[in-house]
Formats: C-alpha cells, sequence, structure tokens
C-alpha cells in the first residue's frame, strides 16, 4: 500500500530512488537543432535549457520507434532513452543525415538514480551534469552517478503507482516498437501538434483529424471487485458497448484504491463513465474510467505558493532555519513567484544578512521590475549597512513604482471595459450572420447551433431550446449542440432534461470520436446527478 505521506514530501522536500533502464545520447554539431526538430515529435526548437520534454521517434507511418526526454546544453543535445532502444536509435537517426553537420554517441553511465521534489528541483540548479525531469507526478532530476543525495528514499510500490498513474510507459509494456504513437500516452505527452513537420507527421495529423485512435489507454478506477489486482493484468475484457473493449496493462493502489491501466476502445474513453468490465472468467470489475494523466506534477506558483505558506508557519514556530529552506524551494520551483523573495528577505535580514538579502531583492527586481516592496526592503537593508545615499535612492525607487502603479490602475480598467465591448459587438455580429443563415433557411444545423449557443451565454435559455432542438432535428449527431442543449435546460432549472440530453450525448459524441465533448457533458452529468443526491 502507498505511504500517504509521500505526496507531502515531494511538495515539501524530496525523495530519490534507482531508476535503472535509461542511458543517455548525445547529439553535437551546427545543425543538431534543427535536425531533431525534423526527426523527432516534439518542438526541439522552444526547448529551453534547465527544462526537458518528452519525444518520441517514429516512422513514416506514425507507428513507435523510440521515447524518451531531451533536454538542451550549451554545446549540445541529450535524450534520455530507454537502453534497450538507445543504440537502434542512433542507427535510425544517422540514417537519415544527408548534408546535416550533426553526429550521435552512445554514452557509458552508472546506473541512474531519480530525485524528485522541490528539494530535488533546487539541487538540479547546481549541478549541469543532473538530467532535468518532469516525471511521475513531480518534478526533479536525474544523476548518472554515485552522488550523495540527502533525500529520503521512495517506497517502491510509491515509484511504480505514481509511472502507472500518470501513464509513463515502460518499454516493451504500454510502448513498444511498431506501435501507432496515438495507442499510447505519447500522443498528448510527446508530440507537438504544431510544430511542422517531422518523420511520421502526416498520419499523425490524419488521425487526429479524424476520430482518433480505435484503442488507447486510460485509467479504471475500480469501485468493486474481489479479484487480486495481478491476475487482471494482460487480460482482455468485455462490456456492454463491445466484445473487446479493452486490455489490462498493469495495476497501482493509490489512497487505498485500486487503479488499472487498459487500452480501451474509443466508445469508453470518456472520463467518469461508470461501467462493468467482464474478464474471461466471468469475472466482473466495476470501474470509473478516469483520464491519464492521473497524478500532475503541481503548477509552480501553486507550489510555490504552497512552501511559502509552509515556511510563513515554520517562521511562526521559530523554526527560522527551516522557513529559509522552503523559501529558497519556493524560489527554485518557481523563479517568478515574487512573494518567496519578499519572505526570506525578512528573515535574512532580521539576522543580519543584508549582503544576501541585497541580492535577492535585486534578483526580485529581475523578475518583477515594478516591485515596490523590493526598493522598500532595497532602502532599509542599504540603511543598515550605513549605505545612505543607497538608501535614499532606493527610498526614491519604490515611491516612483508606487506612483506608477497607482497611476496604471485606471489604465487597466479602461482596457477591460474596451475588451468586454468588444467581445459584446462580436457577438452580436456572430448572431447576426446566423440570422442571415437562418433567413434562407430556418432549419440549417450550423445556424441554429450557433445562434441557440449564442442565446445560452446570454442567459436567454428558452429561446436557445428552440433553436438547439431544431439544429438536432437537422442533425441528431450534432453533439456540440446536444452540449450547449443540456446547458440551456441546466439555465430553464429543467434538470431532468438536462440529464437526459447529456446521458444520450456522451454516447453520440463518444462514438464519433468527439471525446473533448463527451468528457464535458459527463463532467456536468457528474455534477447534476450529485446536486440532485
Amino acid at each position: 500500500m502507498v505511504s500517504p505521506s509521500a505526496s507531502e514530501l515531494l511538495i515539501r522536500n524530496g525523495l530519490q530512488a534507482p531508476f535503472p533502464g535509461w542511458t543517455l545520447v548525445v547529439a553535437t554539431g551546427r545543425h543538431a537543432e534543427r535536425f531533431l526538430h525534423s526527426q523527432l515529435t516534439s518542438d526541439v526548437k522552444s526547448l529551453e535549457p534547465g527544462i526537458s520534454q518528452q519525444t518520441a521517434l517514429l516512422d513514416r507511418m506514425g507507428r513507435l520507434r523510440a521515447f524518451g526526454f531531451l533536454r538542451r546544453r550549451e554545446d549540445r543535445f541529450e535524450i534520455l532513452l530507454p537502453e534497450e532502444v538507445a543504440a537502434e536509435t542512433v542507427k535510425r537517426l544517422e540514417g537519415h543525415i544527408v548534408a546535416d553537420d550533426v553526429s550521435f554517441e552512445v554514452l557509458e553511465t552508472l546506473t541512474p538514480r531519480l530525485a524528485l521534489g522541490a528539494e530535488a528541483v533546487r539541487l538540479a540548479a547546481e549541478d549541469a551534469n543532473r538530467f532535468p525531469l518532469e516525471i511521475c507526478g513531480s518534478r526533479g532530476f536525474l544523476t548518472f552517478g554515485d552522488d550523495e543525495l540527502d533525500l529520503p528514499s521512495f517506497d517502491d510500490d510509491e515509484l511504480d503507482a505514481r509511472r502507472v498513474l500518470t501513464g509513463l510507459p515502460r518499454w516493451g509494456e504500454a510502448a513498444d516498437a511498431g506501435v501507432l504513437v496515438h495507442e499510447t500516452t505519447l500522443i498528448d505527452s510527446a508530440v507537438s501538434i504544431d510544430k511542422g513537420c517531422y518523420l511520421g507527421q502526416e498520419t499523425v495529423a490524419k488521425v487526429l483529424s479524424g476520430r482518433g485512435a480505435a484503442r488507447a489507454p486510460m485509467l479504471l478506477q475500480v469501485i468493486a471487485s474481489d479479484t487480486k489486482a495481478a491476475s487482471l493484468i494482460g487480460n482482455s475484457f468485455s462490456t456492454d458497448l463491445g466484445e473487446k473493449s479493452g486490455t489490462v496493462l498493469s495495476a497501482a493502489w493509490w489512497d487505498e484504491t485500486l487503479f488499472l491501466q487498459a487500452a480501451v476502445i474509443r466508445e469508453l474513453r470518456v472520463e467518469d463513465r461508470e461501467i462493468g468490465c467482464r474478464f474471461e472468467d466471468d469475472t466482473v470489475v466495476e470501474v470509473r474510467i478516469r483520464a491519464l494523466p492521473y497524478l500532475v506534477a503541481p503548477r509552480p506558483e501553486k507550489w510555490s505558493r504552497e512552501l511559502e505558506l509552509r515556511a510563513v508557519d515554520a517562521f511562526a514556530a521559530d523554526n527560522e532555519d527551516e522557513a529559509v529552506e522552503l523559501y529558497r524551494r519556493a524560489v527554485a520551483v518557481c523563479p517568478a513567484y515574487a512573494d518567496a523573495y519578499e519572505g526570506l528577505g525578512v528573515i535574512l535580514g532580521r539576522h543580519g544578512r543584508f549582503e544576501e538579502a541585497i541580492e535577492l531583492m535585486k534578483t526580485l527586481l529581475e523578475v518583477d521590475p515594478a516591485s515596490v516592496m523590493a526598493h522598500t526592503n532595497l532602502s532599509l537593508y542599504y540603511n543598515q549597512l550605513g549605505r545612505i545615499e543607497d538608501a535614499e535612492r532606493e527610498a526614491a525607487e519604490a515611491m516612483r513604482a508606487k506612483m506608477q502603479r497607482d497611476q496604471n490602475e485606471p489604465k487597466v480598467a479602461e482596457d477591460q471595459r474596451r475588451h468586454a465591448q468588444s467581445l459584446n459587438a462580436d457577438r452580436e455580429r456572430r448572431a447576426e450572420m446566423f440570422r442571415q443563415v437562418l433567413d434562407l433557411d430556418p432549419d440549417d444545423a450550423l445556424g441554429n447551433f450557433g445562434l441557440g449557443e449564442l442565446l445560452v451565454e446570454e442567459g436567454r435559455f428558452d429561446e436557445a431550446v428552440l433553436h438547439l432542438e431544431r439544429a438536432l432535428a437537422a442533425d441528431p449527431r450534432y453533439s456540440a449542440a446536444l452540449f450547449a442543449l443540456g446547458r440551456a435546460h441546466e439555465g430553464s432549472e429543467d434538470l431532468e432534461s438536462a440529464l437526459e440530453t447529456y446521458r444520450r450525448g456522451v454516447d453520440i459524441a463518444a462514438a464519433r470520436g468527439d471525446l473533448a465533448t463527451a468528457n464535458k457533458m459527463q463532467e456536468r452529468l457528474a455534477s447534476l446527478d450529485a446536486e440532485i443526491d
């Protein structure tokens, strides 16, 4: 069973564990960026130093040949790959070199260690050889060697559960050579839809613009079953939607709940839908569909805010050393989070560490040049050091920054008012366009849907219902119109009609492959069911 304290450790501090099975490939040369951008699925040109991105190598038919993580360094690119495919990946890449100045090398490395959590993020910045990662629902780094990391160790079950619940493929299990990339979680985590041409891009675009993959991974949250998880892995199951609805790939326990990761048919990929899975031995498992990733790394600003709150608590309890550590982690997790600099500066100032506090406030001004508190604190710290001229200059800068902020407030309000006017004008322009279409053909599906959706936005729900029902009379499988009709019924407080519309809409949208709309309607179904109960 997973330790419930591990998530808290990752927020406050960090955890480490051996992470075997990965190796590094180095790409060098004047054209390394251009070449990798044309071969890999991720947006190589947008990659900044200090982070990494998931990436994949496909064949011309969109089938998987390798996946991993890519980072940019000053003089090279590094690709973290499963050991089994590293040599073959280099061979494939080299086979596509024509006139580019680029070369590849598989490095001999020691067993890697994975470190995740706030302290790991801070430590990653101290050593350029540490490979930064966002993985298993957190951020940190991979290191190759015998680094002595002063971090607690992951429980084996904890790390494996995080892998399953984030959808990180294991080569040869959920990702293998020849599998269509759409049938893996990599289609969302490693493939850039907007970057343009790369090997296999035409197939990727064609499938995405259609109904999507016939099968793809989802999580099945087990509601009721007496069967052990191990007996389900590798087995197929049927549901009311089909005889061969899915195959269980892996399993994990999380918060005393069993989750199965399974490759399922298109119609099942609707989050929160509850369904019974029947296995060949007549075992029936009741599940709730969950999207991957189920665990995600906290957003940097939110994470930094949580660390700041813990630092405040530590400071209030006279644990100032702990507060300083937490503030430093908060700054590392989100370098743009101004409040963390201010809090850390206050503590450093209390202990007479004015030079450190001054450097901190200068960094804050790089993050937020309009910060009044940065100039105010600089004035205070310079004064404490007897640097009166500097203190007076910063006091004047603080006053100037405050006056500028006060002057900007009316302008911001006016900009918001003009934006609202522009939105209203655009809405009326679109409404008039749809009315003109309906003047020519009162039963036009698109015209009725467009006008009906605008009427929902304006709160004119009864009028919206009339137009949306007319759109559905023309096209009963118009899933977007079903979603809008459900919202109109909700606005009119006709909850029974809303529920009926959403139930019908989920089935229709899922069958069409419109999974985004199906998920929105399923979300409204769950919310309305909770209200009624």
